[in-house]
């Protein structure tokens, strides 16, 4: 069972080993949602590999989910932390997305938190 995620869909690039901020929102009827990815100085900032980005791409026992959602912000002209939003658009997507994150954090160590103060 591995789980990773990545930022191209080249077999060259190496999974992204920092660990994410994860937000997420779902509307009341719990059809839809949002996942917000925050990584603060990821690997990918540190190789020549940036120009390679094409996508966040979270892959785990043969299934794929992709966005193509993504922002890289700035300060003093260096790339500081890349943000990834990932949409659902029905309870299926969100299923899948959960079982991707379950797969993820047995693997990484990523515990869920409830926070509300967190904005970006």
């Amino acid at each position: 069972m591995s789980a990773s995620i990545s930022f191209s869909d080249k077999k060259c690039l190496e999974k992204e080993q920092t660990l994410p901020i994860v937000k997420l929102t779902r509307s009341k009827n719990g059809k839809t949602g949002t996942a917000t990815f925050i990584f603060l100085k990821p690997n990918l900032f540190q190789s020549s590999s940036i120009q390679d980005l094409d996508g966040m791409y979270l892959t785990w026992r043969n299934k794929q989910i992709l966005t193509y959602d993504i922002h890289i912000i700035f300060q003093d002209g260096k790339p500081l932390l890349l943000k990834a939003i990932l949409i659902f658009k029905n309870s299926q997507e969100w299923f899948h997305f959960l079982n991707f994150m379950t797969c993820y954090s047995q693997e990484t160590g990523l515990l869920f938190s409830e926070n509300t103060s967190f904005t970006l």
